[in-house]
């Protein structure tokens, strides 16, 4: 009886595994791509949604945005400014993740000083409610590059928080910002159980929350990822993908090192998407250097 030899019988193996991971892979649908507009140029990061309005954030301003749909674009409107003194230290909070709570407080992660603020309903209140995370992920070995820090924050209920890192290494902190430094817990994710050739990169850029699963914006792979927290543990369960979306013709930019998902969230029908394409212009359109949103059916 002729045998494989053991290195063939891992190959095979490795194959298998990996048209496994594409089969389980769902693409999502289009719906809508809007350009989004504002009389200058933004950078998003970050998306949520309070009282069927979606609200964004932007690098290079300390605003929270409201988005109006329209048929052909998304229209960005200041909603509440964040006028926080400045210091020697911080001159820029670089907020990159926004969610909301029952009450219709905001939250923002700040990657320069890796701490949530809370922005009253009101708008006037701000408050620092976290102090800074650096050690906590540092301890575990998150943050080991200056400028790959938080990238996505969402609400989970009970003044509970996961914030995701980017890159280097990537991984999540959960925090109850009522028990720090008792329960701040963090855990590392240095591999994906869908790794695949052509894939890029699978940097955490967005999360979202939502009956009860919790689902992570891997950026340059152009996927989301339901997963579940266990102890010290990532589980990796169903993958969307608009990888194909963001790169046809007619909506990928010059530079697809940019033009890439910053910011998610989830309702019962749709999936939506936040591009951030640093003022790239898009490939086959020169003139057009807006970010995009995309909106997607959700999979049933």
């Amino acid at each position: 009886m002729n045998r494989l030899p053991i290195t063939a019988v891992l190959i095979v193996l490795l194959l298998a595994a990996l048209a496994c991971a594409q089969n389980n892979i769902e693409h999502l649908k289009l719906i809508k791509a809007l350009p989004i507009e504002y009389e200058e140029q933004v950078e998003p990061s970050g998306l949520t949604k309070l009282n069927g309005t979606l609200f964004t954030i932007s690098d290079d301003h300390d605003i929270i945005f409201k988005i109006h749909l329209k048929e052909d674009r998304a229209v960005l409107e200041p909603y509440i400014e964040l006028d926080l003194p400045k210091t020697k230290k911080v001159r820029k909070y670089d907020f990159e993740g926004i969610t909301v709570d029952e009450d219709g407080d905001f939250y923002l992660a700040s990657e320069t000083t890796f701490r949530i603020l809370k922005v009253g309903a009101n708008g006037k209140d701000f408050s620092w409610i976290t102090p800074s995370l650096k050690s906590f992920g540092r301890q575990k070995g998150l943050f080991k590059n200056n400028k790959a820090n938080f990238e996505g924050i969402t609400y989970i209920g009970k003044n509970t928080f996961i914030l995701c890192a980017e890159r280097e290494s990537r991984g999540f902190i959960q925090v109850n910002i009522e028990k720090i430094p008792d329960e701040v817990q963090v855990i590392v994710n240095e591999s994906s159980a869908h790794d695949w050739p052509e894939t890029r990169d699978f940097y955490y850029t967005g999360l979202h929350y939502t009956d009860h699963s919790l689902y992570v914006l891997e950026r340059g792979a152009g996927t989301i990822c339901e997963i579940t927290l266990q102890q010290d543990r990532v589980i990796e369960k169903s993958v969307w993908s608009y990888a194909k979306i963001e790169n046809s013709k007619e909506l990928q930019y010059k530079s697809m090192k940019y033009g890439r998902g910053e910011g998610l969230f989830i309702d019962e029908n749709n999936v939506y998407v936040i591009l951030d394409n640093n003022g790239d212009p898009r490939k086959y359109d020169s003139s057009d250097k807006r970010p995009l949103l995309l909106i997607m059916e959700r999979p049933k």
